[in-house]
């Protein structure tokens, strides 16, 4: 059987870049779809027996053959809205393996592999810092934020999160944010990028301060204060 990890980033090469075979013939509004098919055919030809439970699916509690969660997550940014944001989320033996992260905007590749670390385009990323509350720079995801703040520093280090989940968590283990907060997320949109900012040094858990469950509708804290 391939390694998953080559796998993944050969489906990531194939759907990457404004000459992608993949979108020669279809519209943005159909992505989703036309991804999705492209993926589970050739995921269920190299990885049959394994369950493959897209977003909106309901994920097994456990089953003896690895999971993969995948979502594709539409989003829009600067006006732009032909941007989507991938996330592969792999589970063997109830344990979250792997995650991969592709945001098509910036051709980012974000990847971890548990206890290997975490990688951005092939580079290693890691946040060994803590940073105090008041300078932290905080993202949530919610209605009760405007996206323009009064002009007050304590405001400005806190916005409205603009991003896809998965991305807003990544940015985190990047060092674009160092607080990212949301409600009732689905696993989904998650799985994958907790892993690898927890691979990257960053403190991934509920707003509740409990373990993030990978098979459990979530709110979802990571940061590193």
């Amino acid at each position: 059987m391939p390694n998953r990890r080559s796998t993944i980033f050969a489906i990531v090469k194939e759907i990457s870049g404004t000459n992608s075979p993949l979108f020669s013939s279809i519209s943005m509004k159909n992505i989703q779809k036309e991804i999705y098919s492209f993926i589970h055919e050739r995921m269920t030809t190299t990885y049959s027996g394994e369950i493959f439970c897209y977003s909106g699916q309901k994920i097994p509690s456990y089953n003896e053959n690895p999971i993969w969660l995948i979502s594709i997550n539409l989003y829009k940014m600067n006006q732009l809205t032909n941007n989507f944001c991938l996330s592969i989320a792999i589970i063997e033996n109830n344990t979250l393996i792997q995650g991969c992260v592709y945001d098509y905007r910036l051709n980012n590749l974000y990847y971890a592999e548990k206890k290997k670390g975490a990688f951005l385009n092939g580079q290693p990323i890691y946040r060994d810092e803590l940073i105090r509350l008041k300078e932290a720079e905080i993202r949530i995801h919610s209605s009760f934020l405007q996206k323009e703040q009064p002009l007050n520093p304590s405001y400005q280090r806190v916005r409205m999160a603009e991003l896809p989940t998965a991305l807003e968590t990544c940015s985190v283990a990047e060092g674009d944010a160092d607080i990212f907060m949301t409600m009732n997320q689905i696993p989904h949109e998650f799985a994958a990028a907790s892993l690898i900012a927890k691979e990257a040094g960053v403190d991934v858990m509920t707003l509740e301060g409990q373990e993030l469950c990978w098979n459990k509708v979530s709110s979802v804290w990571c940061g590193v204060v």
